[in-house]
């Protein structure tokens, strides 16, 4: 080949191939991810005063942005009822669960992240003034009504205590709060974290106090499902979680929204 063609191949095909990687890197950068989760507070929840279609904020999200899009996967983040989001990662429709704590019926029907990222206080709540019903003795609790939410997991020692206790499961959180306000139920069980925004919003902050000590401490994963590809989607965030801790970004995160990481 004359030198003068071989200098003008060279010169035309280094655009071209920049041109091809650039367009293979476009793809990959375009795999879809479909994040599900519910409203978990500083976690994965609605923007305040933004619409339904404003992708949530939170912890979860900052931490799932860091981890994907480095890795060329374009998140997408969507709210839905907690056991609609718990059955999307359970048939395959979303790739990303957010918050799950993990129970060994659970691990029957999705796949957890090996690390936890953050972790909850469980406590009670009772109305002001009666913060003495809990001391840390679930048999003193036989004779309460007692208020759950259905689909939330409260822990081993809760669950052995149940069968002696009478509970009444509740749809959500803000309806428990107010049951136990208006003084149809003695206590509600929940998490700190997720309790206390809604005490605030729905102006119960002197009616409603939380009673101490917790009864248990939670920690939350991400879940994916059982397949290959669950497998593949857990590998990918494991491995970007401990690139995080060791850098510190990991802790700098929780530190913004006020989450506290598990020790």
């Amino acid at each position: 080949m004359p030198m003068r063609r071989r200098h003008l191949l060279q010169l035309t095909a280094g655009p071209v191939l920049a041109a091809v990687g650039d367009l293979a890197s476009s793809q990959r950068a375009q795999r879809p991810a479909l994040v599900a989760g519910t409203v978990f507070a500083r976690l994965f929840e609605p923007v305040p005063g933004a619409g339904s279609a404003t992708r949530p904020q939170g912890f979860a999200v900052d931490l799932l942005d860091a981890l994907l899009l480095p890795a060329g996967i374009a998140p997408t983040y969507e709210l839905f009822p907690w056991l609609r989001a718990q059955a999307m990662i359970e048939q395959g429709s979303a790739q990303i669960l957010v918050g799950p704590y993990r129970t060994r019926e659970r691990e029957a029907r999705m796949r957890f992240s090996s690390q936890a990222f953050y972790e909850d206080a469980m406590v009670f709540y009772a109305r002001a003034g009666q913060h003495d019903l809990w001391r840390d003795d679930f048999n003193a609790l036989r004779t309460l009504q007692i208020g759950t939410v259905h689909g939330w997991v409260y822990g081993e020692r809760f669950e052995q205590a149940r069968r002696h206790l009478t509970v009444t499961q509740v749809r959500d959180l803000p309806t428990a709060l107010r049951m136990l306000h208006l003084g149809r139920l003695d206590l509600i069980a929940a998490n700190q974290r997720n309790s206390e925004p809604v005490v605030q919003e729905l102006g119960l902050g002197a009616g409603v106090v939380m009673c101490q000590p917790p009864f248990a401490r939670l920690r939350g994963h991400f879940a994916f499902t059982l397949d290959a590809e669950g497998a593949e989607w857990a590998a990918l965030v494991d491995t970007g979680m401990q690139r995080l801790r060791a850098s510190g970004e990991l802790a700098r995160l929780a530190a913004r929204w006020g989450v506290s990481l598990p020790g």
